[in-house]
């Protein structure tokens, strides 16, 4: 089977940049790569923006980014490639917006163990949920495993080994801060899948995290992807050890905005934004059609949500289950305050679980932007700079009449918030409102099996004319989006004669 040398790339956020600048630095110089966006922008749900005389820096997406994983590696090495490591902003394991996290709960902010294990133990006696959770904890290696692959909520698996408040609590308020999603919807297999994984292999989850290492779960790709890395890039990842957090000065958009500047100056690669796909047909090339025109290929690729993609494939039964998870829609609100010291305590923020009562306004948490990544504006340390997210599966309702709060409200709702929950009375500076529509994919139970379904059918009616990569199908993070694209395009240059559709994780395991 000859190797596709016309690419033509379906959507320009972080997954359709990233599998474009993979392609353009591995393939060889003969390979055409065309992306198409369909906005007027790149970078997809990345967006950073300074805003007001004094250029405040406000992060409408993503971030943060974490140098922890293979993903993570490969984003450094990414990094380190385009240069943008002088414009690195790191945040170690020693500060405080690493060491303190907190949750809203019931009717306080509560400071979670971390660290110190004197600041651990008080958090613990003066929370009486953390005490409760303790004997769980000890007793979990006892309880019988399910096994056979079985697929469940993350509530009910973290019910079912731990107990019920550890699930309605502390991990429905990481959930809210991850997927912004519903504890008792999503997948344990798919979100989760290393607490997942323990009980397979071990089962149980403190069986497994004791007698496992770092390279316990990783396929032989990912072995060999990070030894490379790791050769590539020793002084970068040695400074790297003790970083928790990063980002850069201007923002994760510098991130997206390097690769473009990157892909423009291949004569190989071509970008076009505003095309709109409208339709996909398959014959000997593939045809795309756009509002722009039509274009031609040996092999689309696409990075859109698996909703769009069903939505333009000539015959919409070739492909099962690409409608099936929706995604749920995140209100932002940055707001800056013209005072340094307002917070009532210092950490990265705090997130709202879903048995917290009186949430009327359906916050998911709030993050302070100012401790997390203190240098981004000039002055540093002037102003205090926080985001209050809002919605996500509490807007599942109002999504599909498109009937969300006016920014107005939101932002009304917001400053509210802030007084009842941190007593700021202060008025903003600056504030920024906008609702991220549709920006996280939902992973509801059986997700994995349906991947599976999806690859052998994808294999079976688009033979080497369709791959699908981005946040519809591994993770939702940059770091998942990035190293999966990374690794479709290896796979499509390897000497292996394998179909490659992006969903090879289904095989190996």
């Amino acid at each position: 089977m000859s190797r596709p040398n016309n690419f033509v790339i379906l959507g320009g956020g972080i997954s359709g940049l990233s599998t474009a600048w993979y392609l353009s630095r591995y393939a060889p110089s003969s390979t055409k790569i065309l992306l198409l966006e369909g906005s007027n922008r790149f970078g997809g749900w990345i967006k950073s923006k300074r805003v007001g005389k004094h250029k405040i820096l406000f992060e409408q997406g993503p971030r943060t980014l974490r140098p922890n994983g293979v993903g993570g590696s490969v984003v450094l090495d990414m990094v380190n490639k385009l240069n943008l490591t002088p414009s690195l902003h790191a945040v170690t394991k020693d500060d405080d917006a690493v060491k303190n996290r907190f949750i809203y709960y019931p009717d306080r902010i509560i400071k979670l163990p971390g660290t110190s294990l004197l600041s651990s133990l008080k958090s613990i006696i003066m929370n009486n949920f953390l005490l409760k959770s303790i004997p769980s904890i000890l007793f979990e290696p006892f309880i019988k495993p399910q096994k056979n692959n079985h697929d469940e909520t993350i509530h009910e698996f973290i019910s079912r080994r731990f107990n019920n408040s550890m699930s309605d609590i502390l991990i429905s308020a990481l959930i809210h801060g991850i997927y912004a999603g519903d504890v008792k919807k999503l997948s344990i297999r798919s979100t989760f899948t290393r607490l997942y994984d323990l009980e397979q292999r071990y089962g149980s989850v403190i069986k497994g995290l004791l007698m496992s290492n770092k390279e316990a779960f990783l396929s032989q790709q990912d072995k060999d992807l990070l030894k490379i890395i790791n050769d590539e890039n020793k002084e970068l990842l040695a400074i790297f050890k003790n970083v928790s957090l990063y980002s850069f000065k201007d923002g994760i958009e510098q991130l997206s905005s390097a690769i473009v500047n990157d892909l423009k100056n291949r004569e190989n690669v071509q970008l076009k934004t505003n095309n709109q796909v409208t339709k996909l047909e398959f014959g000997e090339n593939v045809k795309i059609f756009t509002n722009d025109g039509i274009y031609e290929a040996d092999h689309v690729i696409s990075a859109l949500p698996s909703r769009a993609l069903y939505h333009i494939l000539p015959k919409k039964d070739t492909l099962p289950h690409l409608n099936y998870n929706p995604s749920v829609s995140v209100a932002i609100i940055n707001l800056a305050y013209a005072h340094p010291n307002i917070l009532p305590v210092k950490g990265f923020g705090y997130l709202i679980p879903q048995s917290t009562p009186n949430n009327p306004y359906h916050v998911l948490g709030v993050v302070f932007d100012s401790d997390a990544m203190p240098l981004q504006d000039e002055p540093s340390r002037t102003y205090t700079k926080l985001t209050v997210m809002m919605g996500g599966h509490y807007f599942n309702s109002i999504s599909e009449k498109d009937d969300f709060p006016s920014e107005e409200i939101l932002l009304q709702r917001s400053i509210e918030i802030l007084e009842k929950h941190l007593g700021i009375y202060s008025t903003p500076l600056y504030y920024l409102v906008d609702i991220q529509k549709n920006c996280i994919p939902q992973y509801y139970v059986g997700h994995y099996s349906r991947l599976k379904e999806l690859h052998y059918a994808i294999k079976r009616n688009y033979t080497n004319q369709l791959s699908v990569t981005g946040a519809s199908y591994w993770g939702v993070s940059v770091n998942d989006c990035v190293l999966n694209s990374a690794k479709l395009v290896f796979n499509f240059l390897s000497n292996s004669p394998n179909v490659v559709t992006g969903l090879e994780k289904v095989e190996i395991e």
